[in-house]
């Protein structure tokens, strides 16, 4: 009772907040391959970059994040990825990003995950407006989480037993249920950064830090950020069978980091006219 009282405001907050459009949801969410049964065969890859690199590219666009940074790089190497085999679609793909929403006040350790759907903008070709486009996203799918209140989702989740879910997932795969629902993600984008510092196992020095991550049917790409000592690092986990190329993903990864931190560097035009045209002036007066 108490958790439904708690969540009512928000719920209406919510509401309101879409019907008036001040609130945007993301919807028309475009199916993929990764949107299809799993196999037990499992791919894994990975890039390593400089961390400074991608404050870089964060730094290129007002107030965007390391965050927001990884997912525009995520958002132009699967479209590189999908293009390459002919199916890239025109709406943007969508990834499920976990939160972590423990407060100060709970005082068991460990991480309580509410989860936020944000645009990956894999329909926005140049890198530096798809990072402004993923910035905006973030920002539009924080505001819908703070509204309804990410603490109140993982309450509800509390109250469904974990054996029916289980049963439900077992239910689902066998009946191929991911192939007639519409998807709700179309991977996993979750950052955990690491250490700044090396880190040390009886004497040896761990010189990397990788992450990976659970797939499943309907949802079979995962990739983990993550950092450790100034290195920066995109971890992705799929299917063998829905990606048989993995390293061909790694060069589409690297690829549009590449482009990302070349546009990053390159000068703004506005400006050099607004300089050029301050020199003319001057010349006049003289």
């Amino acid at each position: 009772i108490s958790v439904a009282r708690n969540s009512v405001p928000g719920l209406a907050k919510a509401v309101a907040g879409l019907s008036k459009g001040n609130l945007t949801r993301v919807t028309n969410i475009p199916r993929t391959r990764f949107n299809d049964n799993v196999s037990p065969h499992r791919v894994f890859e990975a890039i390593n970059v400089d961390l400074d690199d991608v404050k870089k590219i964060k730094n290129a666009v007002s107030g965007a994040t390391v965050n927001d940074a990884a997912i525009a790089i995520v958002g132009g190497a699967l479209r590189k990825y999908l293009s390459a085999h002919n199916e890239l679609p025109e709406e943007s793909l969508a990834a499920m990003a976990p939160v972590n929403v423990r407060t100060d006040d709970d005082k068991a350790g460990g991480n309580i995950v509410s989860t936020m759907t944000v645009q990956i903008r894999s329909d926005i070709a140049k890198p530096m407006e798809r990072l402004s486009a993923v910035h905006e996203s973030t920002a539009q799918a924080k505001e819908l989480t703070n509204a309804i209140g990410a603490k109140s989702m993982t309450d509800y989740s509390q109250f469904i037993p974990s054996m029916l879910t289980a049963q439900a997932a077992r239910l689902s795969s066998r009946w191929g249920l991911v192939n007639r629902m519409k998807p709700q993600f179309n991977c996993v984008i979750t950052n955990v950064p690491g250490p700044p510092i090396p880190l040390y196992s009886t004497g040896a020095k761990m010189v990397a830090n990788y992450g990976t991550g659970p797939v499943a049917d309907g949802l079979g790409l995962f990739h983990v950020i993550s950092s450790y000592c100034g290195q920066f690092v995109i971890s992705a986990t799929s299917c063998r069978v829905m990606m048989p190329d993995p390293g061909f993903y790694r060069q589409c990864l690297q690829e549009s980091f590449d482009e990302l931190l070349a546009a990053s560097q390159k000068p703004v035009k506005i400006k050099k006219k607004a300089k050029a045209t301050k020199r003319k002036s001057q010349k006049k007066a003289a």
